[in-house]
């Protein structure tokens, strides 16, 4: 189960952009990785961190590489390499020598490799790969964090993604030539564009979320059409951040599921 997950995170490396986390937002983040009980909301402020864009994050995601959690650490090791920063090749090539889990240890071998190529990975493309997807910057209306919400959504997305057969994930900071010319190196591949909006409601002691996504072609994203699904969750009270990260991430699946036969329609 535990190299499941750490194996999902190798995804967000391929991810396209997160959200820039700045200010307030960016300080609640490396709080949320240095402080939170939950190591839930650790490894999504870690993925949001790497997101970032900002130096600031290296120092936090290097004391993560030490959280006794496997996931936590995997998802600092993958953060700091999509960060693609030198400071923290440093603290990678250290802990690389101390960490004794071995998929962790493959999560720093790539993020290395990430780091020493500049950032982003070439997308695998396979016999098999029939459409490359680009998830775009989620609109948050839960009242939250942009960049935390981003984060969830994207990597739950881009993870699903990556296990869909057929689905290939467009990498980290792709530029419209470049995605054409990756494109066009595989005839029969169709590109497709995702912008998922999420909502959460509280009605009583229920919690409802909601996914809204545009579908467009990619990469001149050329609209085609959207689609919403609903997840429900009793016995939540407002304000219960993890029941609502799960809910989110949980919608953020099942939303690649729905659009796997419509793209399959295209």
């Amino acid at each position: 189960m535990r190299a499941l997950s750490v194996l999902m995170f190798l995804g967000t490396l391929l991810m396209p952009s997160l959200a820039f986390a700045q200010g307030s937002d960016l300080d609640r983040l490396i709080y949320n990785l240095a402080n939170s009980e939950d190591f839930r909301v650790r490894t999504q402020a870690a993925l949001a961190l790497g997101a970032s864009k900002s130096e600031r994050a290296v120092s936090p995601l290097c004391s993560a590489l030490a959280d006794f959690n496997t996931t936590v650490r995997a998802a600092s090791a993958a953060a700091l390499g999509r960060l693609a920063l030198s400071a923290g090749k440093e603290c990678l090539q250290k802990r690389l020598g101390e960490e004794s889990s071995d998929v962790v240890k493959a999560t720093i071998v790539k993020a290395l490799e990430v780091i020493k190529n500049g950032g982003g990975a070439e997308p695998a493309f396979v016999n098999d790969t029939k459409f490359y997807i680009s998830v775009g910057k989620t609109s948050d209306k839960t009242g939250r964090g942009t960049a935390e919400v981003d984060g969830i959504v994207r990597a739950a997305m881009t993870a699903k993604i990556g296990e869909t057969p057929g689905f290939l994930a467009a990498p980290s900071g792709e530029t419209k030539e470049l995605a054409k010319k990756r494109l066009a190196a595989h005839a029969g591949v169709k590109g497709f564009f995702l912008s998922p909006v999420v909502t959460a409601e509280y009605a009583g002691d229920e919690l409802k979320v909601k996914i809204d996504v545009a579908m467009a072609t990619y990469p001149d994203n050329a609209v085609f059409g959207n689609f919403s699904l609903f997840l429900k969750e009793a016995g939540v009270s407002p304000g219960s951040t993890a029941e609502e990260n799960d809910l989110i991430r949980a919608a953020a699946e099942r939303a690649i599921t729905k659009f796997a036969p419509i793209a399959a329609g295209q």
